[in-house]
C-alpha cells in the first residue's frame, strides 16, 4: 500500500505586537573588547553606555540591535 501525503499551505500575517516595547543593546565592536551594555527597553539608556564606554576606552565602533516581538496569524 503507498503513502500518499496532502499539503495545505494557509497564509499567514506577521505584525508587530503593539504595546511591547523594542529591546535595544549596544555592543563595542573593537577587537578584543567583547564589552557590552545589557538588553534594555530605553535605547538612550544603552545609547549613554555606549557613550561612556567610548569615553573611557577611546573605542569608537559599536553595533547596535534592536529586537521587537512580532505575532503570527492565519487568516481566513
Amino acid at each position: 500500500m503507498s503513502r500518499r501525503a496532502v499539503f495545505r499551505f494557509v497564509r499567514h500575517t506577521r505584525r508587530r505586537v503593539e504595546g511591547v516595547a523594542p529591546v535595544c543593546e549596544v555592543f563595542c565592536a573593537e577587537p578584543g573588547c567583547g564589552e557590552r551594555s545589557g538588553a534594555g527597553a530605553e535605547a538612550g539608556v544603552v545609547e549613554e553606555w555606549a557613550l561612556r564606554h567610548a569615553g573611557r576606552t577611546g573605542h569608537g565602533e559599536y553595533r547596535r540591535v534592536f529586537t521587537d516581538r512580532a505575532r503570527v496569524t492565519r487568516e481566513g
